[in-house]
């Protein structure tokens, strides 16, 4: 395989904040693309504060299942120390997890490809002390996708570029609330929490109420042996179609007097 167009299709995508970022980093009243939350229902997830991360399980081409392990935007480790990078202890943290999905995981004719992104926290990120004591790391799974292997063909044949492009328009084709739930608790894996689900035209608009919405969130779901403050939360719709970001520091920032 080709191993940057494999990081380029891979790599998540950017999630717009809720309200847009105007100057010196504060939010303006104006949300993100103009609009609210347009689906019947969203889902509010608390962001975990710690560095993107990623495991990609592909078939090699003795039809064994195969893994890299993956920063945000850089591949640092393949099975069998074919690549070694030690950034953020990310790959040398996730490998035995990678290593126990790989003996669980399903191989099945339609199966090519398929990504697990998680939030690698605690350790020896920069918010660690909200989450762990004693420099304890841990993950939490957000999102997870497959390709068929016609599809994973048809896309390493393109060049770099259309590989990007067809990334940022959004084709990565992520598994939808039911189907993540259901494959998350088939692996037993760590997920980000699920904080609340409520009506789309309910969820606040203007920066003050929106505020106030968050503060209900305040402290982590997630501590490893100590429990501080969150970064956020994530709010998506059902059909994935809109994905916001929310966090203190921003508001915080915005509203200060």
């Amino acid at each position: 395989m080709d191993l940057k167009k494999i990081n380029s299709l891979t790599k998540y995508p950017s999630i717009l904040t809720y309200h847009e970022l105007g100057e010196k980093g504060r939010l303006t009243n104006e949300l993100s693309e103009s609009k609210g939350f347009s689906d019947s229902e969203v889902f509010v997830y608390e962001k975990v504060d710690g560095e993107n991360s990623r495991i990609i399980f592909f078939k090699n081409n003795h039809n064994e299942i195969d893994y890299l392990i993956g920063s945000r935007e850089e591949l640092l480790y393949a099975k069998g120390d074919r690549i070694g990078n030690p950034y953020g202890n990310i790959a040398e943290f996730l490998k035995p997890l990678a290593e126990r999905i790989i003996a669980d995981i399903i191989s099945k004719e339609d199966w090519a490809l398929t990504v697990i992104y998680q939030e690698s926290y605690g350790g020896k990120t920069k918010a660690a002390k909200n989450y762990t004591d004693s420099k304890t790391q841990g993950y939490r799974v957000f999102d997870v996708f497959s390709l068929d292997q016609d599809e994973l063909v048809r896309l390493l044949e393109l060049p770099q570029e259309k590989i990007a492009e067809w990334r940022d328009h959004g084709n990565q084709p992520f598994y939808d609330e039911t189907e993540k739930k259901k494959f998350i608790d088939k692996m037993e894996l760590e997920f980000a929490p699920l904080l609340e689900t409520i009506k789309a035209s309910d969820f606040p608009t203007s920066l003050e109420n929106t505020f106030s919405f968050l503060k209900q969130f305040e402290s982590t779901k997630v501590g490893i042996d100590a429990s501080g403050k969150s970064e956020g939360i994530i709010v998506r719709t059902s059909d994935r179609k809109q994905i916001r970001k929310i966090r203190f520091e921003d508001y915080e920032r915005t509203l200060r007097k």
